[in-house]
């Protein structure tokens, strides 16, 4: 499976793939820093050596992770990248021991093909930021 936690090495990239779609309005910036500090929350797809997608499985509660930052090369659209990625931060929220992960995202067939359902999360209502208050909320039990 070319799904893999990441690495330090990995950071650059991850963060360069997450930079590419942030002026889509699609995702938030994160710096290298940030990507560094949470490397360990971080699944990429690497295909013949090359770092082609990454997702962000961040503790959001004690029983809730969101996946964040899910990001594919343009190269691979369509190849199910996105796919796996989803597939794996599920697997790593069920060893993590949550119920529940959600997506904050304005692609709704992709995460309801996913067997995501939207869903009210009361912790998140809080929180919203400006750009994602205008976005979905997709959740599955994990």
């Amino acid at each position: 499976m070319p799904v893999r936690p990441a690495k330090l090495r990995d950071a650059p990239t991850i963060q360069a793939l997450i930079e590419s779609y942030v002026p889509l309005g699609t995702l938030l910036p994160r710096s290298l820093d940030f990507v560094l500090m949470n490397i360990e929350h971080y699944l990429v797809d690497e295909r013949d050596g090359v770092l082609v997608g990454c997702v962000h499985l961040e503790d959001y509660s004690p029983s809730l992770a969101e996946i964040r930052s899910l990001s594919v090369d343009s190269r691979h659209q369509g190849q199910r990248v996105g796919t796996a990625l989803v597939h794996a931060a599920e697997l790593l929220a069920r060893r993590r021991q949550y119920t529940t992960v959600f997506a904050v995202s304005d692609r709704d067939q992709f995460f309801k093909a996913l067997g995501y359902e939207e869903r009210d999360i009361p912790e998140l209502d809080r929180e919203r930021s400006e750009v994602s208050r205008f976005k979905g909320v997709y959740a599955k039990d994990v």
